[in-house]
């Protein structure tokens, strides 16, 4: 599907969205709507997706909720999380939403009593899997990575396309196999601390055996198919299905022993000056309308109402398994040095 085509689609669904949205609102959105725009303004600081989704949600938001300016500032999660840490420290609160791909972020924030409790009402039509992430609801799940096999499908032939994680480290993809950087993609440092908590470091020991071409993000490894200079890797399944619905050889393996999923959680930030403007925003991100934008971007949608995008599964159709936030903590750094000690890099 070409650029515009997506694009299209996607303001189609801003659209229905603006149109529906005001019939779509629960009593007690409505109630914190009204204390909303007294208000007048969310800020939310982003560290998931791209700036063109990010700026599609803030649109889709101020359709559903007019009155209510919405700003987005979109930076890698390390950028958005040292900025909130000078934020605090200078007592000038100017997220009020706080989104990040590590949730050692939340853990240390928490821990600083810098988050507020919310338990958004819409979190109750999400996939289970992504339902409670913090059991004392100081965050909640705001997108959510996935992890699986990805190949080339003019190069691999069906009989020979991997199905669970140990089939990668078979020795027919001598030369042939591709993946991420801990020390650059925190998505492949989740990735490293599962499969050594599944089959032991051996398992990387293995894959060096075969010769791997190692970029530094997860989704550097897509890239690496398209050109066929490698044809099977492990791959974020949004970029690889979004890459192949613009036409490219790709294909997307769901493991059978599980699909790793990585939670990118949001919070509100304790001292916000819009703290009902904050919560409507957690109710709107947790709801059906970010879910239909995620899916109409090839990301993949929170909520059990949504479809995901053509090619993909949907949540509660997976085998899905993650590290805890406490296990990435402890783990991650010790298996970056490991990395580098095996890989050489």
């Amino acid at each position: 599907m070409a650029n515009w085509a997506v694009s299209l689609l996607a303001a189609i669904g801003i659209a229905t969205l603006a149109v529906s949205g005001a019939s779509a609102q629960t009593e007690h959105e409505k109630q914190l709507y009204e204390a909303a725009k007294k208000e007048g303004s969310v800020t939310w600081y982003s560290g998931i997706l791209d700036q063109q989704i990010c700026d599609q949600i803030g649109q889709a938001f101020q359709a559903k909720y007019p009155g209510i300016q919405f700003s987005v500032i979109k930076t890698t999660s390390q950028v958005a999380f040292q900025r909130l840490l000078q934020d605090l420290k200078a007592g000038q609160v100017q997220a009020d939403v706080f989104t990040t791909t590590d949730i050692g972020h939340m853990l240390f924030l928490k821990s600083k009593d810098q988050l507020v409790q919310y338990e958004p009402d819409n979190e109750a039509g999400m996939a289970k899997a992504v339902q409670n992430v913090d059991p004392d609801g100081y965050y909640h799940t705001g997108w959510v990575g996935l992890s699986a096999i990805v190949y080339n499908t003019n190069k691999v032939k069906p009989a020979d396309v991997p199905k669970d994680w140990p089939d990668l480290t078979d020795a027919k993809w001598q030369n042939q196999i591709t993946f991420g950087s801990p020390n650059y993609s925190g998505m492949v440092g989740v990735w490293t601390v599962a499969m050594a908590e599944r089959y032991g470091w051996d398992y990387f020991t293995k894959l060096n055996t075969l010769n791997p071409q190692i970029g530094r993000s997860i989704d550097d490894s897509v890239t690496v198919l398209n050109s066929g200079e490698r044809i099977v890797g492990m791959g974020n399944p949004a970029t690889a299905i979004r890459s192949a619905a613009k036409g490219n050889p790709l294909a997307v393996v769901y493991p059978s022993s599980g699909t790793l999923m990585v939670i990118s959680p949001s919070a509100i930030i304790k001292g916000t000056t819009h703290p009902n403007a904050a919560k409507l925003f957690m109710e709107f991100a947790t709801g059906p309308e970010y879910s239909k934008i995620l899916a109409q971007n090839f990301e993949q949608p929170l909520r059990t109402d949504v479809p995901p995008s053509p090619g993909a599964k949907a949540l509660a159709d997976m085998t899905l398994f993650a590290p805890t936030a406490q296990q990435i903590e402890q783990e991650l750094p010790p298996n970056k040095a490991k990395w580098r000690d095996t890989f050489g890099m």
